[in-house]
């Protein structure tokens, strides 16, 4: 016997006492009787009544009011997903409202075909009296409506992709594409459509190292997709993506830089001037460390001189330019960097007084999802490709990382001069 209990990992043993110590709790006959058994109410409940179906998108609510058996312990909700698969829900007695009525909503559906579901009221073991079943049918899901409205335009650096979603639920756009004249330069990527959100979002069609289709003819297959995996049928598009050039940094500059200071300038939070020391005869730990063009140098927000999200920069390319998208790539080899990035970009002609950058006209362009895990540059797409001379990388407390301070080895910026 001794043999057998050391099979099951000590968790599930204690798991199993917790639960019979609850069971005990709520059924027991209470008290030290002589036999010092535990007696459960598994009498099979009333059914459940009052059931009441309407319609969302892609998905059912069902509500129904429990049963006042003393050993109903929660209702099971039968049903068939979109994949012929069968499929249950449990609702425990205590989501019910002082009334006694539940409620549950039902998702992952990918047409409106008329669903059947089975409602069981059930004692703790699942004693029933069978079911209540009723049927309705789910609106057309929100994956399937976004992808009739979805349309692709070149663009400056990548294609445009035009959607809109007025549902309250996020929906998932997918690519997969080629080039037309070479299959082996492809790739395919996703990106999450908000609930109540419209495009344009640019995406960039990279394919290999860090490489991007640009300048030829490319073929598109384009849908969308809802958390279950149900997807809309692809369409085929043919696009030539306008190319982007990588924008020189020999004028760019940090606005206030001071190399020899951890303190923030009006060009950037802060800086580890002391604490990094130099690589190959460069200044480690400086913002200016970004655009050395030595990847093994970075820049890292202040430690020595403690400091806390939020972090930011601002990088002056000195000039205006036509900027397509935003280029950062981590500290190599340290995943413990932010994980994610507000960008900001201002025109020359926007910034009147050089010495408040606060009171410039800042464009934002958004919150984007930063990877801290990945030594490849990451690229950030701007839709409007606006002109500007001022870029503004912002990481605030939702982009912290699994350190309190932000670092980037390298910054580019991608567009038209």
């Amino acid at each position: 016997m001794k043999k057998d209990l050391l099979k099951f990992p000590l968790k599930r043993v204690l798991l199993s006492a917790v639960i019979l110590c609850s069971l005990s709790a709520i059924f027991t006959s209470c008290g030290d009787d002589a036999e010092g058994r535990i007696t459960l109410n598994d009498k099979a409940p009333a059914k459940v009544t009052n059931v009441t179906t309407a319609a969302g998108p892609g998905e059912v609510y069902i509500t129904w009011t429990n049963p006042t058996s003393e050993s109903f312990m929660y209702t099971k909700i039968e049903y068939t997903d979109s994949k012929g698969a069968k499929r249950y829900s449990l609702i425990s007695k205590e989501r019910a409202n002082e009334n006694k009525v539940a409620t549950a909503t039902i998702k992952g559906f990918a047409n409106t075909d008329k669903q059947t579901f089975s409602l069981f009221a059930c004692s703790v073991r699942g004693n029933n009296e069978g079911a209540i079943e009723v049927s309705q049918a789910p609106e057309s899901p929100a994956f399937q409506e976004v992808a009739k409205t979805i349309t692709v335009e070149p663009a400056l650096g990548g294609v445009l992709i035009n959607y809109k979603n007025d549902y309250n639920t996020t929906v998932l756009i997918a690519l997969e594409y080629r080039a037309a004249s070479d299959s082996k330069k492809s790739g395919s990527t996703k990106f999450e459509v908000a609930g109540n959100s419209k495009g344009p979002r640019l995406v960039q069609l990279s394919y290999g190292e860090n490489q991007f289709l640009a300048g030829e003819e490319c073929i598109i297959n384009i849908c969308a997709e809802d958390e279950y995996d149900n997807a809309s049928s692809a369409v085929e598009l043919k696009v030539t993506p306008i190319e982007a050039v990588k924008i020189d940094r020999s004028n760019w500059s940090f606005p206030g830089y001071n190399a020899g200071s951890n303190d923030g300038t009006i060009g950037y939070s802060s800086q580890e001037a002391q604490g990094e020391g130099d690589q190959d005869g460069l200044k480690n730990g400086r913002v200016i460390s970004m655009i050395d063009s030595s990847l093994k140098t970075y820049w890292h927000a202040s430690w020595k001189v403690a400091s806390d999200y939020p972090h930011w920069f601002i990088l002056d390319m000195g000039k205006d330019v036509t900027v397509a998208s935003v280029e950062l790539t981590r500290r190599q080899g340290n995943a413990k960097g932010q994980k994610g990035q507000i960008i900001y970009t201002c025109a020359d002609a926007d910034a009147l007084d050089k010495n408040n950058p606060d009171s410039w006209n800042w464009t934002n362009h958004g919150s984007f999802t930063f990877d801290p895990n990945k030594d490849a540059p990451q690229s950030f797409g701007l839709a409007s490709t606006p002109k500007a001379r001022y870029i503004k990388i912002y990481f605030g407390t939702e982009h912290k990382g699994s350190d309190k301070y932000a670092m980037l080895s390298d910054l580019n910026v991608y567009g038209l001069e």
